[in-house]
Order: C-alpha cells, then structure tokens, then sequence
C-alpha cells in the first residue's frame, strides 16, 4: 500500500493554496478591478493570504466560503469580522454552532444583501457626492474654536451618513471617533486636523486600516520615516486620501 507521509501532505497542501491564490489573483481583479489597480499584486496576494487565515478562524476551510470570504474583506475592509461597523458580519460569524460551513456562508451572504439594501445603496450617492468636503472644506466646519471636536466629528458623519450613522448607533460612532483619536496619537499627529482624518479613514475605510494589506499605500505612509514634519504627513495622506476615496468609489465596486 501506498503511504503517504506527513512531508507530502504538506506539499500537496501548500501546492492547493497556491493554486487557490492564483485563482483568487485573477477573480479579484475582475470582483474589484479599481482596488486592485491600486493595490497592486504583491498586496493583493497578502490580502489573498490574510483571508484564508481569517477564513480558517471562523470555520471557513471550503473554497466557496472562502473565497466569499475574501470579497468581504475587499468590500468592508480585512478586519470587517471585528469592527464594530458590521454587526451584521460579526453576529454570523460568531454562531460557530449554527450547522455546516457552507449555510454560514449563505447566512452570512444573506445579511450583507441585507445590509447593501437597507445602508450601503441608499447612501452611495451621496457618499461619492460627499467625498471632496469630508476630507476638504468641512475640516473647517469640524475645527471650531471652542467646539467639542468628538461632537463635531460626530455631527459631521451624521450629515454625511446619516443612514449609516443611524444603523451604527451613537454609542459604536463614539468609540470609532476614539479609536482613530488612538491612533493620531501613535502616529504623533498632534493637531485637530490629523485627528479628523484618522477618524475618517476609521469610518470609510474600515477600523483597521492602519495594519491592513489592503490599504498598504495607507500603512507605508504612516510609517514613512522621511516625515519627520508629522503635520506635512498629515497633509499628505488627506491628500492621497481624497484621491483614493474618489478613485474606488467612483467605480462603486460592490460596496
């Protein structure tokens, strides 16, 4: 009989994820071909990777599952699973008892439609209308004298977003502003502005923007040691920011 060993398993195992990578490599360039041009293939197959390991967490060890997997991670970010934004995706994810891995996907597909009907399409719109003074001219609005910046952060995605605000809830907006207040401070940026702009990344993009491969343009600037200016680095990433933002949603990629 033949036998085969523990070695040779492995092979074959690592010889089915390559594969498996290589498709997923020519589907998400068609899933989300704006990202991608962004993105770049060396990111794209780190996010490829990422997502698979993701998957395994959550059960998900079938190619279908999978694969939606990572077109999740495209659409809301690589750490959709635990940012607060997404309950809907997080409340699936966490039944680990609700039967086979392939009806927690359908159970998951079916709450991201969900969530695409009654959030995402009503407002997109209106988000692509409002990407150019969120990052621009309503700076000026949020940084008043004298204003509390956390309520004028919050009164400005309410305006906005309101759809999305209001599904998100006060509470969930509240520790989203304070996580990207976290991270301004990490990264050093000190003024109102670089606080202003890590909450709206935090928003858009996906809380866990500044360590996800499928932002790293995002994460290779804020640990760009040739800015030692940090509000010149500020300065920057609105910047490619704004390009950025306009860029993806102007091809409303499954979002």
């Amino acid at each position: 009989m033949w036998t085969i060993r523990q070695e040779q398993a492995e092979v074959f195992r690592q010889n089915a994820l390559q594969k498996f990578e290589d498709e997923m490599v020519e589907h998400l360039k068609k899933f989300a071909p704006r990202h991608w041009k962004v993105m770049g293939e060396k990111d794209g197959r780190r996010v490829i990777r990422l997502g698979i390991e993701q998957a395994e967490k959550h059960g998900f060890t079938n190619r279908g599952p999978v694969r939606f997997y990572i077109e999740l991670m495209f659409m809301f970010g690589s750490f959709f699973d635990t940012d607060p934004q997404h309950p809907w995706a997080s409340t699936v994810l966490a039944d680990s008892d609700s039967g086979h891995q392939d009806v927690r996907a359908d159970r998951l597909y079916a709450a991201m439609n969900t969530y695409l009907a009654q959030v995402v399409e009503p407002e997109r719109e209106h988000l692509r209308g409002a990407v150019q003074p969120l990052l621009d001219a309503q700076f000026e609005d949020v940084i008043q004298p004298r204003t509390n910046l956390e309520n004028g952060i919050l009164k400005m995605l309410h305006s906005v977003c309101p759809t999305r605000c209001e599904y998100v809830g006060e509470p969930v907006l509240r520790r989203l502003i304070q996580h990207g207040f976290k991270l301004a401070q990490d990264y050093g940026f000190d003024s109102d502005k670089g606080r202003v702009l890590m909450v709206i990344l935090t928003f858009v993009v996906g809380h866990g923007f500044s360590n996800d491969p499928l932002n790293g343009w995002i994460v290779r600037r804020l640990n760009n040691p040739r800015w030692p200016d940090p509000n010149r680095q500020v300065d920057e990433l609105a910047s490619k920011s704004l390009l950025y933002l306009k860029h993806i949603l102007a091809g409303a990629e499954n979002a």
